[in-house]
């Protein structure tokens, strides 16, 4: 089992295709909102305006691929007692801080970050409950508007949590991808009725974009890379050309699928012009998510009358700095702090790597550009 995690672990830290994909992932967000803004909504006969939402369901399939990992990981460390417990601290401490402060700060100032049309931004009326539902990222499941447009993803993500770790033991140590494909067919079936009747959640339209990550991890466990690198990018946009080009339900279902097969079968990017940035982007993807409808609003609706250079250069400064600021002084504190919480819940001890000067002995963070938001 060691063994089989360990080779796991290596294709995983080694795959800069996942850091690709979500750099991608986000960027697809930041660029479809800002098209959208600016008035552009079609390149050539493409429409645009569902690249956002494409976006999201690329960070679903990324998502549930690399916490498959991660809980494989923290079994083979700590085995399957208090699994669920230190899987969900660890979530909690990477989810909530940011987006508690980013929905504090447009509570408390009443910014305009609800709805985006183009040329407009608009806030919502919200009372008090909404924004606690926002606080605790339930309004999905109370029916209450989100103070800020991108936060509608966060609640699905949570409830899929909820979910994984079961999902996780469920498939054990086999290797097979039938129980996964089986489940999907289901999630399909479940999302399908969810159309039509609206007392099924609609949780359930979003869990066939979910499972693709699991049949990529999967996959994952017995695949080789075999379908050349630089192909990859080129495969991500002829997915995003068909995302964008057929926009119902059942198309959304399947681009994921496919997105999900297809992830485990590339040899690794290793081109550093690509490499380097994509691990930037998806560094501080989640502060690029929750702080861009800010960096779109305030350069280019706050602050119209300047000059439309200044008004850029405000934008690229926005959209590059808060990310990287609330990375480093709330997200990656309290991602250790998480570490820390779940570490001592489940009786384990960091691993320590002898360090090389004056024969030190440090802790090894845990802490990997893929793991998720």
């Amino acid at each position: 089992m060691l063994i089989r995690s360990s080779r796991l672990q290596m294709k995983d830290s080694n795959n800069s295709n996942l850091d690709f994909l979500r750099a991608a992932a986000v960027l697809f967000v930041l660029g479809g909102h800002l098209t959208y803004f600016r008035g552009i909504t079609r390149v050539g006969r493409l429409s645009i305006i569902p690249l956002g939402f494409w976006g999201v369901l690329v960070f679903f399939v990324h998502t549930c691929l690399v916490l498959m990992s991660s809980l494989e990981r923290q079994r083979d460390q700590n085995g399957s007692d208090g699994l669920f417990i230190t899987f969900m601290i660890r979530r909690c401490f990477r989810i909530f801080p940011l987006s508690i402060l980013v929905v504090a700060i447009i509570a408390i100032l009443h910014l305009p970050m609800a709805t985006l049309d183009p040329g407009r931004f608009t806030g919502a009326n919200s009372t008090p409950w909404d924004i606690v539902c926002n606080l605790l990222l339930v309004q999905n499941v109370f029916k209450h508007v989100s103070i800020l447009g991108p936060l509608w993803s966060l609640p699905y993500e949570l409830q899929m949590y909820l979910l994984l770790p079961w999902l996780f033991i469920f498939l054990g140590s086999s290797r097979s991808i039938l129980k996964t494909i089986l489940l999907w067919i289901g999630s399909v079936g479940l999302a399908s009725l969810a159309l039509h009747y609206q007392w099924i959640p609609d949780l359930a339209l979003y869990i066939p974009c979910f499972l693709p990550g699991v049949l990529a991890y999967q996959l994952m466990r017995s695949r080789r890379f075999q379908l050349p690198a630089f192909v990859w990018p080129f495969a991500v946009a002829a997915l995003t050309i068909f995302a964008l080009r057929e926009v119902a339900w059942k198309y959304r279902w399947t681009a994921t699928l496919v997105l999900g097969l297809a992830i485990p079968h590339f040899v690794p990017l290793t081109n550093r012009w690509i490499v380097v940035p994509s691990r930037l982007v998806a560094k501080y993807s989640y502060g690029i998510y929750l702080t861009h409808f800010f960096s779109i609003w305030f350069a280019f609706e706050a602050c119209h009358p300047l000059p439309r250079a200044e008004r850029w250069l405000l934008f690229l400064a926005c959209a590059i700095g808060l990310p990287v600021l609330f990375y480093h002084a709330i997200e990656e504190p309290m991602i250790n702090l998480g570490k820390t919480l779940a570490d001592r819940v489940s009786g384990s001890r960091p691993p320590l790597s002898i360090g090389l000067k004056m024969g030190a002995v440090t802790p090894t963070p845990e802490l990997s550009p893929q793991e998720d938001r």
